[in-house]
């Protein structure tokens, strides 16, 4: 229910804009047979001839999406949308600027993954020349990283009673 309540919303909206933005075309460029007094004209009758009848329209819109309010409950809109729309600037703008910055800081984070999983094998490596009685606490290459086995529930590198410890003997 509440995906059709925010398609017929999303509707009613778009409807609105194309109303509003009827009634500025009709505001701007006025012809004599848009008047209420032309015989037969596109808004005899209406009072405000072609922009009364736009405005009429823009009304019954409005009055639709205030009877939508309760149907929708909350959507929550980020106010850096609504500053930008109040800027004048549209709000596809400010979704494609998030998605970018998003996948800039998700590349930058994955070099910084990479670079520490490079380190540790790095690490790993050397320790094992340096100190080969030290293997058996070191992960082999094969073994995934001590936080996967982890998340995965077989147990890992700490924390835990399966842990390796080091003790002084």
């Amino acid at each position: 229910m509440q995906e059709s309540a925010t398609q017929a919303l999303e509707q009613t909206l778009e409807e609105c804009l194309q109303s509003l933005l009827e009634m500025g075309i009709c505001a701007s460029d006025v012809h004599p047979r848009a008047m209420e007094d032309f015989e037969g004209g596109a808004a005899s009758g209406y009072p405000g001839g072609l922009v009364g009848k736009k405005a009429a329209q823009t009304i019954e819109h409005l009055a639709r999406l205030h009877s939508l309010k309760d149907s929708v409950g909350n959507i929550l809109i980020p106010l850096e949308v609504i500053n930008s729309v109040d800027a004048g600037k549209n709000p596809h703008t400010f979704t494609r600027d998030l998605v970018e910055r998003v996948a800039g800081e998700n590349m930058y984070t994955n070099g910084i993954i990479s670079a520490v999983t490079d380190y540790r094998e790095l690490l790993n490596t050397e320790l094992l020349q340096a100190f080969p009685e030290l293997a058996q606490y070191l992960p082999s290459k094969d073994s995934p990283p001590a936080e996967e086995t982890e998340q995965n529930g077989s147990g890992g590198g700490g924390g835990g009673s399966g842990g390796a410890r080091m003790d002084e003997s």
